[in-house]
């Protein structure tokens, strides 16, 4: 399985850039450029009715998820928090061989803890890639939330390179792709992962905790009805298969994710747009995307990117861009800033239409040069 994080040695480069990038304060993501402003709110999410598989004690499965929303224009109090959890800052400060405290600095422009706006916007989760995690999507997620979208992304334990509790409680990547049958298994708890957060999205006792909701007024709650779901290499994975499992999750959108788990072989007739790299990580996944086209059955397209490799869909071109350091060995040539706007795009027009039952139209290439339609 494709790991999510890039090589200490590729990545060396970043810690003479960091050198210089890191002042006092926070180091920021760039603004928003969506219509509305965006806040975000961390949720534990505990299934008490699941068992935790690869716990090593009996525990129930135990989720983080940080939940992104267009807020009020006129939000007065906005508080910008460290975007990392401590466990996390290290470990990228290890991997990425940064001066200790690098990144304890990057912060998002997004209101931390800022009452939610609007739940009746359409609401779509995230699935992040093997060894990743959610909070190196939330450059893109926040983009992505500006254009009018509530979303949730939702980490995996144990999956993801290290999920961190508010109780100080931490687990990390444990999981091997080499055992037989592990990423069958991986998917599958994945799959249940995403369907009880969107469940947990319809329980008072969870949606209560985020500010302004409870407030939102008698009935009104998040709109669980009709969702979409997207993800990146193994959460594209998670991504067709849940369309497959619950038709709750009426669209779907794999950034460079193989088409694993039985939906390659069943189709769906969700709407789905897969974006890939214009390398893909392996020739397999253009097999198994060529072959699993004709099953599905609902509106579908098929882009790639020129000069993106597979990590060119998460934060690292954006972490890289904004530390000054020139990576483009590991995450391509085009620019973070550059490629969330591209992903912002593409997936806000697809969903926009998609959960509204619109017909489907996707952005003008003219704006876009560096994609290209693969398949329709």
């Amino acid at each position: 399985m494709r790991q999510n994080t890039p090589t200490t040695t590729t990545l060396s480069l970043l810690c003479a850039a960091a050198a210089v990038a890191v002042t006092s304060g926070h180091i920021l993501y760039p603004n928003t450029n969506g219509p509305y402003r965006v806040g975000y709110k961390d949720l534990e999410l505990v299934d008490y009715s699941r068992d935790d598989i690869y716990a090593p004690t009996p525990s129930p499965r135990d989720l983080m998820s940080t939940l992104f929303y267009p807020i009020n224009d006129d939000q007065e109090n906005c508080v910008i928090d460290p975007l990392l959890t401590p466990i996390l800052e290290a470990y990228l400060d290890t991997l990425l061989s940064t001066p200790p405290g690098t990144f304890k600095q990057f912060a998002l422009p997004s209101c931390a803890n800022a009452p939610l706006a609007n739940p009746d916007l359409p609401l779509v989760l995230f699935s992040h890639g093997f060894k990743g995690s959610r909070l190196l999507y939330a450059g893109f997620l926040q983009e992505f939330a500006s254009y009018g979208f509530n979303v949730l992304a939702v980490d995996h334990p144990y999956d993801a390179a290290v999920v961190e509790y508010p109780d100080g409680r931490f687990v990390l990547n444990s999981l091997s792709d080499s055992v037989p049958g592990a990423v069958e298994q991986a998917l599958h708890v994945r799959v249940a992962d995403v369907l009880f957060a969107l469940d947990a999205m319809d329980n008072a006792t969870i949606t209560s905790q985020i500010p302004g909701l409870a407030s939102a007024g008698a009935g009104r709650r998040l709109q669980t009805d009709r969702v979409g779901i997207m993800g990146h290499s193994f959460g594209g994975s998670t991504t067709l298969q849940a369309t497959v499992n619950d038709t709750r999750f009426v669209a779907g959108t794999s950034f460079d994710g193989p088409f694993w788990g039985f939906a390659n072989q069943t189709g769906t007739s969700a709407p789905l747009m897969l974006m890939s790299a214009l390398q893909p990580s392996s020739a397999d996944w253009v097999t198994e995307w060529t072959a699993t086209w004709p099953l599905l059955t609902g509106f579908k397209r098929w882009f790639d990117v020129a000069g993106t490799l597979h990590l060119s869909f998460d934060d690292f071109p954006l972490l890289a861009e904004l530390l000054g350091a020139n990576i483009n060995d590991v995450v391509g040539n085009v620019t973070g800033s550059r490629m969330i706007s591209i992903q912002s795009a593409y997936a806000a027009n697809f969903f926009e239409q998609s959960l509204k039952n619109e017909t489907i139209s996707m952005p003008d290439d003219v704006q876009w040069p560096e994609v290209s339609l693969v398949m329709s």
